[in-house]
């Protein structure tokens, strides 16, 4: 099932998504996660959390299958 981005009412800054990709990266295989994410980012909502993380899922899935080209970065000249 797909998230429907329209859906998530909620505007997520850089520092909340710098935040949420830290407690992610530290807290990633702890059991509840979700409640870290709750605790890290009090101005959201679980549905919040759980949309933004569904549509990070979404978004690596299309990037591992090739749906989505990863861009042309030029090598560095030294």
């Amino acid at each position: 099932m797909k998230t429907d981005r329209t859906c998530n009412n909620s505007f997520w800054t850089n520092e909340e998504d710098k935040i949420f990709e830290n407690t992610l990266a530290t807290k990633g295989d702890n059991n509840n996660l979700l409640e870290e994410m709750a605790k890290a980012l009090p101005k959201k909502s679980a549905d919040d959390i759980k949309d933004h993380y569904n549509i990070l899922i979404e978004d690596i899935k299309a990037i591992e299958s090739r749906y989505v080209s990863l861009p042309y970065y030029p090598e560095m000249q030294n």
